[in-house]
Parts: C-alpha cells; structure tokens; sequence
C-alpha cells in the first residue's frame, strides 16, 4: 500500500472514531473508552460559515481523504472499508449532532490512535469545511443541541 493510500485509510479509520467518540454511550466510544474534546475545544465556534461554498469546498476534502472508506454519503461504504479491520462508522448518525464543531475540530487536528492528527493534511480552513460537508449527511434532530 503506498503512502497516500495508508494516509487516507488512517484518516477515514479516524473519521470513524470521529463519528462516535463522545455520543454518551459506551458501546460508541473508541477503545479506551469516551474520547472528549477540552471544554475549551469544545467552546471553539466554527469560524466558516456553513454556507454552499464552504460546504462544496468540505466535499472535495473528503472526496480526497475520506470517501474511500465512509463512502459518498458517509454510511462506510467505501470501496476500502472492505479491507479494514475497524468499519467505517457511520457519518450519518445523527449522535454526531450530539457534538459541537469545536470538539470535532479539536479531534480532527489531534487525532487519537487510530485517527492520525490530519493538521498537516488538510488546513485549519479545510478541517472547518469538512465539517460543515459531514453535518450535511443528517439532517440536525430537533431539540439537539451540541455539547
């Protein structure tokens, strides 16, 4: 597998911690157990504005990065999910709601073993986007407000 490919695997495996660390069940929870943001991460408001630009610009990051594992629409169904050992989780959960955009920055840029730290990959502007793309899988639940 060359580098690129291991990169990108490493990165959706993370996405997949990503989607389910800090939902508040156990069973969501990446080994080791909840993987939380710092509270002052977890405050940090999302600087770009979830508008059709920044999310066009979210797609083609994950469309580079992600979709190989968690697929077009986020379900883990990408045709490299097949040869992972962890799945893909689902990006469309709406338990990612659940977290705010500063926790999913915050987990983005430091990563946790299996999720690499993608700081060097993709620019604090394209961590924001990507987030914004991601929250588009779901439609927000009502009443759900991020921790």
């Amino acid at each position: 597998m060359n580098r690129i490919m291991r990169i990108s695997a490493a990165l959706c495996v993370g996405l997949i911690v990503l989607a389910f660390a800090g939902a508040g069940n156990a069973a969501d929870a990446p080994a080791g157990g909840e993987w939380k943001a710092p509270a002052r991460a977890s405050k940090k408001k999302n600087p770009v504005a979830s508008d059709a630009a920044s999310i066009a610009a979210g797609k083609a990051a994950y469309t580079k990065e992600c979709l190989s594992c968690h697929g077009e629409t986020g379900k883990g169904d990408g045709p490299a999910a097949k040869d992972l050992q962890v799945k893909p989780g689902d990006l469309a959960n709406p338990k990612l709601w659940e977290q705010s955009d500063g926790a999913l920055f915050w987990k983005l840029t430091e990563g946790k073993t299996p999720m690499p730290s993608v700081e060097k990959l993709l620019s604090e502007d394209q961590r924001w986007q990507v987030i914004n793309f991601v929250r588009t899988f779901s439609p927000k639940p009502a009443g759900v407000e991020p921790k």
